[in-house]
């Protein structure tokens, strides 16, 4: 099949999150499928990560969109109700690019991919040949829902409630495709309780099982990490909340327990946390040698949504993870019973001394049956569920 792929951010290198994923869905479906690729184009630094991408056999189109625009767009959207992620990604030439593309005749699938790109589906009318999917990976709503539930600056939260309110209609658009995917239950059951009307179907986040393999080397027995785009705010928080409400009670006890920070663009107010036993380290080439150079793997979320990338590798490379509720809520149970779980800064503090006072604990770890999360959790094993959906629907239309 020939398959459209819509994305707002380039996906490479594929690093983190958003990317992570369509880099690898894209990886799986172009051994037996056609793939091009649309995607933003903000600088011209951008040039080689496109170029990159097409090495591994994509066709890749993009549109350019500066800072400028992006932001222009956004201050119009204060006159409108287009929730301003949306309007982050409004662009006339995506549009008549995409319209060009659906009406060629080309291609028997569109997939967009995140909500911000749904604004360029066109008229069903003009496009019956095609089958068009929407990948939300996660119910945006309930992120802005647990976000505004925390905040406690009056003027963020103000507009949190803007755009949570602009949001929770906005969603509605997944009724306009003719499938629907998100990673968890639990987005999916939020997105039906808000009234979306859609069939939506589970695509989990994935781990690629060949990059993330176990190995038994040498470990820091006290060392702490903690990994996400640190940009992004419920990452940030994380950090900060471990550092500041939890941290200092396991140093208490532990004295030279070391927390390490792991991701790129860490913002001032996380930069600002490092001291003699924590590091923030800003971007690293390989994730997984700093999991497997640690005792334990934290991720004490206190908002967000979806399924988490640092709590799937860290699982498949056997190293402990402890987190709030919260962060594993979207996993399977099989997954859920893996995790040690603490609910508040005082528990959570007990579960990290306990396994830097006892090293074996992770070594135990290591050694468990990990087939559960490879069969469920392999890039391999999603993606070749999902193309025999796309396969069975696309028939249909025909």
């Amino acid at each position: 099949m020939n398959i459209l792929i819509i994305t707002p951010r380039i996906p490479y290198p594929p690093y983190r999150g958003d990317k992570l994923k369509i880099f690898n869905i894209g990886k799986q479906l172009i051994k037996n499928n056609s793939i091009t690729i649309v995607t933003f184009l903000r600088n011209k630094a951008q040039v080689k990560e496109i170029d990159g991408l097409k090495k591994f056999g994509f066709n890749v189109i993009s549109i350019k969109i500066s800072f400028l625009e992006s932001t222009l767009n956004v201050l119009k959207a204060v006159f409108t109700k287009l929730p301003f992620q949306i309007a982050w990604y409004k662009s006339r030439k995506m549009t008549e690019q995409i319209d060009r593309l659906m009406l060629s005749g080309n291609y028997d699938i569109a997939y967009f991919h995140l909500i911000r790109t749904a604004q360029y589906l066109p008229a069903k009318k003009n496009n019956a040949s095609i089958l068009r999917i929407i990948d939300f990976t996660d119910a945006v709503s309930l992120y802005l829902d647990r976000f505004y539930s925390i905040e406690k600056n009056p003027i963020k939260k103000y507009l949190l409630g803007i755009e949570k309110s602009r949001i929770e209609k906005y969603e509605s658009i997944a009724n306009e495709f003719d499938m629907v995917f998100i990673c968890s239950e639990v987005d999916r059951d939020h997105l039906k309780k808000k009234g979306v009307q859609a069939k939506i179907n589970i695509m989990r986040n994935g781990v690629d099982i060949h990059q993330f393999t176990p190995e038994k080397i040498g470990f820091d027995k006290n060392r702490i990490i903690f990994t996400g785009n640190m940009p992004y705010y419920a990452n940030y928080d994380a950090a900060i909340y471990f550092a500041k409400e939890i941290f200092p009670l396991v140093l208490k006890e532990i004295p030279e327990a070391k927390f390490y920070i792991v991701g790129q663009n860490p913002p001032y107010r996380v930069r600002s946390l490092v001291g003699n036993n924590i590091k923030v380290t800003g971007f690293v080439e390989d994730i997984k040698a700093e999991y497997l150079k640690s005792a334990i793997n934290v991720a004490p979320m206190r908002f967000g949504a979806g399924t988490l990338n640092k709590i799937i590798e860290s699982l498949v490379l056997g190293i402990p993870v402890i987190a709030t509720p919260i962060a594993i809520e979207g996993f399977p149970d099989k997954l859920k019973e893996m995790i040690s779980v603490a609910s508040d800064s005082k528990e959570f503090a007990k579960q990290v001394i306990k396994f830097l006072k006892f090293p074996a604990l992770r070594e135990e770890f290591m050694q468990l049956d990990k087939s559960v999360i490879k069969e469920m959790l392999s890039w391999e094993n999603i993606v070749s569920q999902f193309e025999k959906d796309l396969i069975i629907e696309f028939r249909k239309l025909k």
